[in-house]
Protein backbone atom coordinates (compact mmCIF):
# COMPACT_ATOMS: atom_id res chain seq x y z
CA UNK A 1 0.00 0.00 0.00
CA UNK A 2 1.09 3.45 -0.74
CA UNK A 3 2.64 5.67 1.98
CA UNK A 4 1.65 8.87 0.22
CA UNK A 5 -0.44 11.03 1.72
CA UNK A 6 -4.25 10.89 1.57
CA UNK A 7 -6.89 12.68 2.48
CA UNK A 8 -10.24 12.01 4.21
CA UNK A 9 -13.74 11.88 3.01
CA UNK A 10 -15.62 14.61 1.95
CA UNK A 11 -14.98 17.22 4.95
CA UNK A 12 -16.50 20.60 3.18
CA UNK A 13 -18.70 21.12 6.34
CA UNK A 14 -15.91 20.82 8.53
CA UNK A 15 -14.67 24.05 10.24
CA UNK A 16 -10.98 22.68 10.34
CA UNK A 17 -11.05 22.35 6.44
CA UNK A 18 -8.81 24.38 4.61
CA UNK A 19 -10.20 27.10 2.59
CA UNK A 20 -10.13 27.37 -0.69
CA UNK A 21 -9.59 23.81 -1.70
CA UNK A 22 -11.46 22.74 -4.84
CA UNK A 23 -11.85 19.38 -3.41
CA UNK A 24 -14.05 18.17 -0.49
CA UNK A 25 -11.63 16.07 0.29
CA UNK A 26 -8.74 17.67 0.89
CA UNK A 27 -6.80 19.76 4.29
CA UNK A 28 -8.09 18.01 6.83
CA UNK A 29 -6.10 18.81 9.52
CA UNK A 30 -4.36 16.47 12.37
CA UNK A 31 -6.70 18.29 14.92
CA UNK A 32 -9.53 17.26 13.16
CA UNK A 33 -8.23 13.54 12.70
CA UNK A 34 -8.13 13.62 16.26
CA UNK A 35 -11.13 14.91 17.16
CA UNK A 36 -12.87 12.15 15.07
CA UNK A 37 -10.86 9.24 16.97
CA UNK A 38 -12.20 10.97 20.45
CA UNK A 39 -16.02 10.87 19.29
CA UNK A 40 -15.81 7.14 17.95
CA UNK A 41 -13.94 6.44 20.95
CA UNK A 42 -15.77 7.86 23.56
CA UNK A 43 -19.33 6.44 21.65
CA UNK A 44 -20.80 3.76 23.90
CA UNK A 45 -22.04 2.29 20.68
CA UNK A 46 -18.54 1.52 19.91
CA UNK A 47 -17.19 0.49 23.11
CA UNK A 48 -20.02 -2.08 23.60
CA UNK A 49 -18.98 -3.54 20.14
CA UNK A 50 -15.81 -3.20 19.92
CA UNK A 51 -14.29 -5.37 22.56
CA UNK A 52 -12.08 -7.83 21.51
CA UNK A 53 -11.99 -7.11 18.02
CA UNK A 54 -9.13 -6.45 16.20
CA UNK A 55 -10.26 -4.91 12.55
CA UNK A 56 -8.86 -2.21 10.07
CA UNK A 57 -10.96 -1.29 7.23
CA UNK A 58 -11.11 1.78 5.01
CA UNK A 59 -13.48 4.52 3.06
CA UNK A 60 -12.34 5.43 -0.23
CA UNK A 61 -13.68 7.20 -3.03
CA UNK A 62 -13.41 5.49 -6.34
CA UNK A 63 -12.71 8.58 -8.80
CA UNK A 64 -9.90 10.16 -6.19
CA UNK A 65 -7.12 8.38 -4.59
CA UNK A 66 -8.71 9.56 -1.25
CA UNK A 67 -9.12 7.65 1.88
CA UNK A 68 -9.77 7.58 5.33
CA UNK A 69 -8.42 4.58 7.25
CA UNK A 70 -9.79 2.81 10.69
CA UNK A 71 -7.88 0.61 12.90
CA UNK A 72 -9.57 -0.82 16.17
CA UNK A 73 -7.43 -2.77 18.40
CA UNK A 74 -8.37 -3.95 22.31
CA UNK A 75 -11.42 -1.47 22.12
CA UNK A 76 -9.60 1.92 20.99
CA UNK A 77 -9.58 3.53 17.64
CA UNK A 78 -7.76 4.80 15.51
CA UNK A 79 -8.14 7.00 12.82
CA UNK A 80 -5.27 7.41 10.01
CA UNK A 81 -4.63 10.37 7.25
CA UNK A 82 -1.83 8.52 5.97
CA UNK A 83 -2.03 4.55 5.91
CA UNK A 84 0.60 3.32 7.95
CA UNK A 85 2.70 0.76 6.05
CA UNK A 86 2.10 -1.23 8.81
CA UNK A 87 -1.39 -1.88 7.75
CA UNK A 88 -3.41 -3.59 5.38
CA UNK A 89 -7.32 -2.78 5.12
CA UNK A 90 -9.56 -5.66 5.30
CA UNK A 91 -12.21 -4.98 3.57
CA UNK A 92 -13.18 -1.21 2.18
CA UNK A 93 -16.15 0.86 1.87
CA UNK A 94 -16.60 2.55 -1.60
CA UNK A 95 -17.66 5.35 -3.67
CA UNK A 96 -17.72 8.55 -5.65
CA UNK A 97 -16.21 11.50 -3.75
CA UNK A 98 -19.69 13.32 -4.68
CA UNK A 99 -21.60 9.84 -2.61
CA UNK A 100 -19.23 10.90 0.17
CA UNK A 101 -20.14 14.57 0.28
CA UNK A 102 -23.66 13.42 0.62
CA UNK A 103 -23.23 11.36 3.30
CA UNK A 104 -21.19 13.58 5.29
CA UNK A 105 -23.60 16.81 5.17
CA UNK A 106 -25.17 17.93 8.17
CA UNK A 107 -28.97 16.33 7.05
CA UNK A 108 -28.27 13.71 3.90
CA UNK A 109 -30.75 13.31 1.55
CA UNK A 110 -32.23 9.78 0.58
CA UNK A 111 -30.41 7.18 0.64
CA UNK A 112 -27.36 8.90 1.55
CA UNK A 113 -28.08 8.52 5.29
CA UNK A 114 -26.40 5.08 5.13
CA UNK A 115 -23.97 3.61 3.61
CA UNK A 116 -26.84 0.39 3.05
CA UNK A 117 -28.68 3.04 1.06
CA UNK A 118 -25.87 3.86 -1.14
CA UNK A 119 -25.52 0.47 -1.84
CA UNK A 120 -29.08 -0.41 -2.36
CA UNK A 121 -29.98 1.92 -4.68
CA UNK A 122 -26.78 3.32 -6.37
CA UNK A 123 -24.84 0.09 -6.56
CA UNK A 124 -21.58 -0.96 -7.98
CA UNK A 125 -22.62 0.29 -11.45
CA UNK A 126 -22.21 3.79 -9.32
CA UNK A 127 -19.21 2.90 -8.17
CA UNK A 128 -20.38 2.28 -4.50
CA UNK A 129 -19.53 -1.73 -3.07
CA UNK A 130 -17.97 -3.10 -0.77
CA UNK A 131 -14.20 -4.64 -2.32
CA UNK A 132 -11.96 -6.98 0.15
CA UNK A 133 -12.98 -9.56 2.86
CA UNK A 134 -16.96 -9.33 2.54
CA UNK A 135 -17.68 -11.91 5.24
CA UNK A 136 -15.72 -8.99 7.88
CA UNK A 137 -17.90 -6.67 6.28
CA UNK A 138 -20.75 -8.55 7.24
CA UNK A 139 -19.80 -9.57 10.90
CA UNK A 140 -18.78 -5.73 11.97
CA UNK A 141 -21.70 -4.02 10.31
CA UNK A 142 -22.82 -2.41 13.69
CA UNK A 143 -18.65 -1.67 14.61
CA UNK A 144 -18.39 0.04 11.23
CA UNK A 145 -21.66 1.40 10.69
CA UNK A 146 -21.32 3.42 14.37
CA UNK A 147 -17.61 4.70 13.00
CA UNK A 148 -19.21 6.29 10.35
CA UNK A 149 -21.57 7.64 12.45
CA UNK A 150 -19.68 9.16 15.10
CA UNK A 151 -17.44 10.55 12.02
CA UNK A 152 -20.14 12.21 10.36
CA UNK A 153 -21.44 13.81 13.55
CA UNK A 154 -17.84 14.99 14.29
CA UNK A 155 -17.71 16.55 10.36
CA UNK A 156 -21.06 18.68 11.95
CA UNK A 157 -19.03 19.44 15.09
CA UNK A 158 -21.88 17.14 17.00
CA UNK A 159 -20.78 14.91 20.12
CA UNK A 160 -24.68 13.20 19.93
CA UNK A 161 -27.35 13.82 18.06
CA UNK A 162 -28.85 16.17 19.64
CA UNK A 163 -32.40 15.00 21.12
CA UNK A 164 -30.21 11.85 22.87
CA UNK A 165 -31.30 12.71 25.71
CA UNK A 166 -34.05 9.58 26.37
CA UNK A 167 -37.24 9.53 25.41
CA UNK A 168 -38.52 12.83 24.17
CA UNK A 169 -42.20 12.20 24.75
CA UNK A 170 -43.46 13.02 28.43
CA UNK A 171 -46.37 10.65 27.84
CA UNK A 172 -44.41 7.85 28.11
CA UNK A 173 -42.68 8.53 31.65
CA UNK A 174 -45.51 7.45 33.82
CA UNK A 175 -46.19 3.89 34.63
CA UNK A 176 -47.38 2.22 31.14
CA UNK A 177 -51.12 2.25 30.38
CA UNK A 178 -50.75 -0.08 27.50
CA UNK A 179 -52.59 -3.90 28.56
CA UNK A 180 -51.29 -7.28 26.92
CA UNK A 181 -53.74 -9.89 26.40
CA UNK A 182 -53.73 -13.42 24.02
CA UNK A 183 -56.14 -14.87 22.04
CA UNK A 184 -56.18 -18.12 19.53
CA UNK A 185 -56.64 -17.69 15.76
CA UNK A 186 -56.11 -20.50 12.57
CA UNK A 187 -54.07 -19.59 9.66
CA UNK A 188 -53.63 -21.87 6.76
CA UNK A 189 -51.01 -23.36 6.84
CA UNK A 190 -49.70 -22.11 10.54
CA UNK A 191 -52.48 -24.05 12.42
CA UNK A 192 -53.51 -23.06 15.56
CA UNK A 193 -51.93 -19.56 16.70
CA UNK A 194 -51.45 -18.08 19.43
CA UNK A 195 -51.65 -14.49 19.18
CA UNK A 196 -50.65 -11.71 21.80
CA UNK A 197 -51.94 -8.67 21.35
CA UNK A 198 -52.17 -5.06 22.97
CA UNK A 199 -55.12 -2.32 23.97
CA UNK A 200 -54.68 0.99 25.34
CA UNK A 201 -56.83 4.64 24.82
CA UNK A 202 -60.86 5.02 25.85
CA UNK A 203 -61.78 6.74 22.63
CA UNK A 204 -65.12 6.00 20.48
CA UNK A 205 -62.64 5.33 17.32
CA UNK A 206 -61.36 2.36 16.93
CA UNK A 207 -58.03 1.66 15.38
CA UNK A 208 -55.73 -1.37 14.85
CA UNK A 209 -52.12 -1.28 13.99
CA UNK A 210 -50.02 -3.87 11.78
CA UNK A 211 -46.56 -4.01 12.18
CA UNK A 212 -43.42 -3.62 9.88
CA UNK A 213 -41.50 -7.06 8.23
CA UNK A 214 -39.89 -8.94 10.80
CA UNK A 215 -41.03 -7.03 13.71
CA UNK A 216 -44.04 -6.76 16.32
CA UNK A 217 -45.90 -4.53 17.49
CA UNK A 218 -44.04 -2.50 20.27
CA UNK A 219 -43.26 -0.39 17.61
CA UNK A 220 -46.56 1.80 18.40
CA UNK A 221 -46.08 1.94 22.19
CA UNK A 222 -45.63 5.63 21.75
CA UNK A 223 -47.92 6.03 19.87
CA UNK A 224 -50.81 4.10 22.25
CA UNK A 225 -49.10 6.25 24.84
CA UNK A 226 -50.09 9.63 23.40
CA UNK A 227 -52.81 10.89 25.67
CA UNK A 228 -54.31 12.35 22.93
CA UNK A 229 -54.80 9.64 21.22
CA UNK A 230 -56.21 7.79 23.82
CA UNK A 231 -58.47 9.97 24.34
CA UNK A 232 -60.03 10.27 20.71
CA UNK A 233 -59.25 6.09 20.30
CA UNK A 234 -59.25 2.68 21.53
CA UNK A 235 -55.71 1.57 19.95
CA UNK A 236 -54.86 -2.27 19.51
CA UNK A 237 -51.96 -3.77 17.95
CA UNK A 238 -51.06 -7.72 17.55
CA UNK A 239 -48.18 -9.48 16.87
CA UNK A 240 -48.39 -11.76 13.62
CA UNK A 241 -47.20 -15.67 14.44
CA UNK A 242 -43.61 -16.55 15.52
CA UNK A 243 -42.82 -12.42 15.56
CA UNK A 244 -42.32 -10.30 19.40
CA UNK A 245 -44.39 -12.37 21.64
CA UNK A 246 -47.12 -14.11 20.05
CA UNK A 247 -46.05 -18.26 19.37
CA UNK A 248 -45.86 -19.91 16.30
CA UNK A 249 -48.35 -21.93 14.82
CA UNK A 250 -48.72 -25.61 16.07
CA UNK A 251 -47.68 -26.40 12.13
CA UNK A 252 -45.02 -23.97 12.16
CA UNK A 253 -41.44 -24.66 11.72
CA UNK A 254 -38.05 -22.70 12.01
CA UNK A 255 -37.06 -21.59 8.33
CA UNK A 256 -41.35 -23.08 7.36
CA UNK A 257 -43.12 -19.73 7.77
CA UNK A 258 -43.67 -18.15 4.48
CA UNK A 259 -46.02 -14.71 4.63
CA UNK A 260 -48.94 -13.63 1.81
CA UNK A 261 -51.53 -11.43 0.92
CA UNK A 262 -54.20 -14.25 2.22
CA UNK A 263 -52.34 -15.11 5.03
CA UNK A 264 -51.72 -11.76 6.35
CA UNK A 265 -55.35 -10.37 5.65
CA UNK A 266 -56.83 -13.59 7.42
CA UNK A 267 -54.69 -12.84 10.54
CA UNK A 268 -56.18 -9.60 10.51
CA UNK A 269 -59.81 -10.77 9.90
CA UNK A 270 -59.68 -13.01 12.86
CA UNK A 271 -58.39 -10.46 15.09
CA UNK A 272 -61.31 -7.73 14.52
CA UNK A 273 -63.88 -10.76 14.60
CA UNK A 274 -61.87 -11.65 18.39
CA UNK A 275 -61.62 -7.79 19.65
CA UNK A 276 -65.26 -7.12 18.50
CA UNK A 277 -63.87 -3.98 16.06
CA UNK A 278 -66.50 -2.25 13.87
CA UNK A 279 -66.16 0.31 11.47
CA UNK A 280 -62.38 0.06 12.58
CA UNK A 281 -59.41 2.53 11.15
CA UNK A 282 -56.98 0.13 9.69
CA UNK A 283 -52.65 1.58 9.97
CA UNK A 284 -49.19 0.12 9.46
CA UNK A 285 -45.93 0.70 7.83
CA UNK A 286 -43.41 -1.37 5.06
CA UNK A 287 -44.93 -4.40 5.15
CA UNK A 288 -48.04 -3.40 7.26
CA UNK A 289 -48.54 -0.49 5.03
CA UNK A 290 -49.01 -3.20 1.70
CA UNK A 291 -51.61 -5.06 3.47
CA UNK A 292 -53.56 -1.95 4.32
CA UNK A 293 -54.47 -1.40 0.46
CA UNK A 294 -55.59 -5.41 0.44
CA UNK A 295 -57.82 -4.20 3.55
CA UNK A 296 -59.69 -1.10 1.70
CA UNK A 297 -59.92 -3.84 -1.47
CA UNK A 298 -62.08 -5.85 1.07
CA UNK A 299 -63.45 -3.01 3.46
CA UNK A 300 -67.34 -3.68 3.27
CA UNK A 301 -66.31 -7.60 4.23
CA UNK A 302 -64.22 -6.49 7.09
CA UNK A 303 -65.99 -3.82 8.50
CA UNK A 304 -63.21 -1.03 8.05
CA UNK A 305 -64.00 2.30 7.76
CA UNK A 306 -60.45 3.92 6.89
CA UNK A 307 -57.12 2.70 6.24
CA UNK A 308 -53.94 4.56 6.95
CA UNK A 309 -51.26 3.13 5.02
CA UNK A 310 -47.67 4.19 5.58
CA UNK A 311 -44.79 3.89 3.55
CA UNK A 312 -46.88 1.48 1.23
CA UNK A 313 -47.38 1.72 -2.77
CA UNK A 314 -49.02 -0.66 -4.88
CA UNK A 315 -46.01 -3.10 -6.08
CA UNK A 316 -42.51 -3.48 -4.87
CA UNK A 317 -39.91 -5.49 -7.69
CA UNK A 318 -38.12 -7.86 -5.60
CA UNK A 319 -34.15 -7.25 -7.26
CA UNK A 320 -34.97 -3.63 -6.37
CA UNK A 321 -33.01 -5.17 -3.19
CA UNK A 322 -31.76 -8.42 -3.54
CA UNK A 323 -28.32 -7.37 -3.24
CA UNK A 324 -29.03 -6.00 0.20
CA UNK A 325 -31.66 -8.44 1.66
CA UNK A 326 -29.81 -11.22 0.15
CA UNK A 327 -26.90 -10.87 2.13
CA UNK A 328 -25.99 -14.33 4.59
CA UNK A 329 -25.01 -13.82 8.02
CA UNK A 330 -25.66 -13.10 11.55
CA UNK A 331 -29.81 -12.12 11.35
CA UNK A 332 -30.00 -10.44 14.82
CA UNK A 333 -27.28 -7.50 13.59
CA UNK A 334 -27.62 -8.12 9.90
CA UNK A 335 -31.43 -7.41 9.85
CA UNK A 336 -31.54 -4.16 11.70
CA UNK A 337 -28.53 -3.05 10.20
CA UNK A 338 -30.21 -3.21 6.74
CA UNK A 339 -33.21 -1.76 7.37
CA UNK A 340 -32.60 0.71 9.81
CA UNK A 341 -30.37 2.82 7.62
CA UNK A 342 -33.88 3.66 6.54
CA UNK A 343 -34.62 5.87 9.42
CA UNK A 344 -34.51 9.61 9.16
CA UNK A 345 -30.90 10.98 10.00
CA UNK A 346 -32.45 13.27 12.39
CA UNK A 347 -34.56 10.89 14.75
CA UNK A 348 -33.35 10.61 18.11
CA UNK A 349 -30.73 8.01 18.93
CA UNK A 350 -33.15 6.72 21.51
CA UNK A 351 -35.40 5.23 19.04
CA UNK A 352 -32.90 4.75 16.23
CA UNK A 353 -31.53 1.88 18.89
CA UNK A 354 -35.57 0.69 19.89
CA UNK A 355 -36.05 -0.12 16.40
CA UNK A 356 -32.57 -1.84 15.89
CA UNK A 357 -33.38 -3.91 18.94
CA UNK A 358 -36.64 -4.98 17.60
CA UNK A 359 -35.14 -6.64 14.48
CA UNK A 360 -32.42 -8.36 16.96
CA UNK A 361 -34.83 -9.80 18.16
CA UNK A 362 -36.97 -11.61 16.09
CA UNK A 363 -37.03 -15.37 15.43
CA UNK A 364 -34.94 -16.77 12.90
CA UNK A 365 -35.96 -16.52 8.78
CA UNK A 366 -38.88 -14.37 9.81
CA UNK A 367 -37.77 -11.14 8.29
CA UNK A 368 -36.93 -12.69 5.10
CA UNK A 369 -39.76 -14.31 4.68
CA UNK A 370 -41.77 -11.25 5.45
CA UNK A 371 -40.19 -9.86 2.48
CA UNK A 372 -41.26 -11.85 0.07
CA UNK A 373 -44.27 -10.62 0.79
CA UNK A 374 -43.35 -7.11 0.50
CA UNK A 375 -41.37 -7.57 -2.96
CA UNK A 376 -43.46 -8.94 -5.38
CA UNK A 377 -45.76 -10.80 -3.21
CA UNK A 378 -47.96 -8.06 -2.74
CA UNK A 379 -49.27 -6.72 -6.34
CA UNK A 380 -51.94 -4.04 -6.08
CA UNK A 381 -51.14 -2.63 -9.70
CA UNK A 382 -54.47 -3.91 -11.08
CA UNK A 383 -56.43 -3.33 -8.39
CA UNK A 384 -55.79 0.05 -6.54
CA UNK A 385 -58.91 1.69 -8.44
CA UNK A 386 -61.34 -0.58 -7.22
CA UNK A 387 -61.09 0.62 -4.00
CA UNK A 388 -64.15 2.84 -2.70
CA UNK A 389 -62.85 5.46 -0.49
CA UNK A 390 -66.62 6.57 0.05
CA UNK A 391 -66.57 3.30 2.07
CA UNK A 392 -62.89 3.24 2.64
CA UNK A 393 -61.43 6.54 2.95
CA UNK A 394 -57.18 6.45 2.36
CA UNK A 395 -54.75 8.73 3.98
CA UNK A 396 -51.80 7.44 2.44
CA UNK A 397 -48.16 8.58 4.42
CA UNK A 398 -44.75 8.15 3.22
CA UNK A 399 -41.28 9.83 5.01
CA UNK A 400 -38.87 11.84 2.74
CA UNK A 401 -36.03 9.51 3.90
CA UNK A 402 -37.26 6.24 3.03
CA UNK A 403 -35.64 4.82 0.04
CA UNK A 404 -37.62 1.29 0.08
CA UNK A 405 -41.00 2.46 -0.37
CA UNK A 406 -40.18 6.40 -1.68
CA UNK A 407 -42.54 9.09 -1.59
CA UNK A 408 -42.87 8.90 -5.38
CA UNK A 409 -43.77 5.65 -4.99
CA UNK A 410 -46.43 5.95 -2.64
CA UNK A 411 -47.82 9.25 -4.52
CA UNK A 412 -48.02 7.01 -7.71
CA UNK A 413 -50.17 5.19 -6.22
CA UNK A 414 -52.58 7.10 -4.38
CA UNK A 415 -53.30 8.43 -8.02
CA UNK A 416 -54.66 5.60 -8.37
CA UNK A 417 -57.51 5.39 -6.14
CA UNK A 418 -60.23 7.89 -6.33
CA UNK A 419 -60.48 10.33 -3.45
CA UNK A 420 -57.10 8.69 -1.57
CA UNK A 421 -54.75 11.63 -0.02
CA UNK A 422 -51.13 11.51 0.22
CA UNK A 423 -48.82 13.30 2.26
CA UNK A 424 -45.18 13.42 2.14
CA UNK A 425 -43.75 13.38 5.96
CA UNK A 426 -40.87 15.26 6.21
CA UNK A 427 -37.84 14.46 8.68
CA UNK A 428 -39.72 10.71 8.66
CA UNK A 429 -37.86 7.61 7.36
CA UNK A 430 -39.37 3.91 6.72
CA UNK A 431 -40.27 3.63 10.84
CA UNK A 432 -42.41 6.56 11.45
CA UNK A 433 -44.10 5.43 14.15
CA UNK A 434 -41.05 3.89 15.98
CA UNK A 435 -38.50 6.42 15.16
CA UNK A 436 -39.92 9.61 15.56
CA UNK A 437 -42.99 9.35 17.48
CA UNK A 438 -43.37 12.87 18.22
CA UNK A 439 -42.34 14.16 14.42
CA UNK A 440 -45.06 11.48 13.91
CA UNK A 441 -48.27 11.82 15.30
CA UNK A 442 -49.19 15.67 13.79
CA UNK A 443 -49.24 13.61 10.46
CA UNK A 444 -51.59 10.51 12.09
CA UNK A 445 -53.89 12.97 13.89
CA UNK A 446 -54.94 14.78 10.43
CA UNK A 447 -54.97 11.37 8.59
CA UNK A 448 -57.46 10.23 11.42
CA UNK A 449 -59.74 13.45 11.72
CA UNK A 450 -59.81 13.47 7.87
CA UNK A 451 -61.67 9.38 8.08
CA UNK A 452 -63.53 10.44 10.84
CA UNK A 453 -64.94 13.47 8.95
CA UNK A 454 -65.97 11.65 6.23
CA UNK A 455 -67.35 8.82 8.01
CA UNK A 456 -69.54 10.99 10.13
CA UNK A 457 -70.63 12.44 6.53
CA UNK A 458 -71.60 9.80 4.96
CA UNK A 459 -73.60 9.07 8.07
CA UNK A 460 -75.49 12.30 7.43
CA UNK A 461 -75.82 11.42 3.80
Amino acid sequence: MSANPVFILPFTSCSETMAGTSSPFSGLTDSAISGIEANINDDAQYRASSVGISLCFRVSSCDQDDQIVYEIKEGAAKVYLRCPQTLKPQFTLQAKSEHWDLFYSAEPKRPFQSYWGMLRILGQGSGVEVTGDFALFLTHALLWRTILDRTRDRIQSRTTNARDDGYVSDDELDDDSIIGHYTWIKLAPLGKCKIFYETSGRGDQQVLFLHTAGADSRQFHSVMMNRKLQDMCTMHAFDLPGHGRSFPGSSQYPWSYENSEELYVSAITQMISKLGLKRVIVSGASMGGQVCLAVALRAKELDVGGVIPCEACDYLPKQQAQTIYGLAGDESVLNPERVCGMISPTSPEIYKRLNWWIYSAQATRIFPSDLLFYFEGWDGRDRMAQIDTEVCPVYMLTGEYDYSCTPDASRATAAKIKGAIFEEMKRMGHFPFSEDPSGFIPYFLRALEHIISRQRSAVKR
